[in-house]
């Protein structure tokens, strides 16, 4: 969810981070193994203190699209399968060694309905999910590749080194190729 990419000033999360690190379970997750496979179902919302988790889908014709990541100090779920006690729409999936907080939906409603600042800090957190949502739409749409990479190493410098061009690459709809020749490009500016 990357912070739901926005900054703390704008939508302070630490209260729902300290439920987390106060209540959530502790839990270790290798790399390549699962968090959550896609439709099977999910109770569990996670906080990621180290490592990063790679969101993705397979189609109906069996290929695998990479949708998103979650890093270091980020929330990780499919949020509309957890709090619609649905199959997981997407595979979680640990690209890195990481540790992560886990917390029950039940715990999460109980939390929510503490007081209004949680209501209203759930409400802006579902309103800006949707708005980096819309952006990503818009970006899709209307970015040239070198637009998508360049956003993505603005929103996340630490991404390479850490995940495969390979991996980048299919994130952005491009081919490592593609990507190669981007990346060079932006250096010889």
């Amino acid at each position: 969810m990357d912070k739901f990419n926005v900054e703390k000033e704008i939508l302070d999360t630490s209260e729902l981070e300290r439920l987390f690190l106060r209540e959530g379970i502790f839990t270790t997750i290798k790399r390549n193994e699962y968090l959550i496979r896609q439709n099977e179902m999910t109770n569990q919302i996670g906080f990621v203190v180290s490592g990063i988790f790679r969101l993705s889908r397979i189609d109906v014709n069996g290929n695998e699209w990479v949708i998103g990541y979650s890093f270091k100090n980020d929330f990780v779920c499919d949020y509309p399968s957890f709090i619609n006690k649905m199959g997981a729409t997407v595979n979680i999936q640990a690209s890195t060694d990481c540790e992560v907080y886990l917390l029950s939906l039940n715990r999460l409603n109980q939390f929510w309905e503490t007081d209004m600042n949680t209501q209203r800090l759930g409400r802006r957190i579902a309103e800006t999910m949707f708005a980096e949502i819309y952006q990503r739409l818009l970006g899709f749409y209307c970015d040239t590749p070198e637009q998508r990479y360049q956003a993505l190493m603005k929103r996340c410098p630490d991404l390479q080194g850490k995940l495969s061009l390979k991996e980048i690459a299919h994130f952005l709809g491009i081919t490592p190729e593609t990507l190669s020749r981007i990346r060079k490009k932006i250096l010889l500016k």
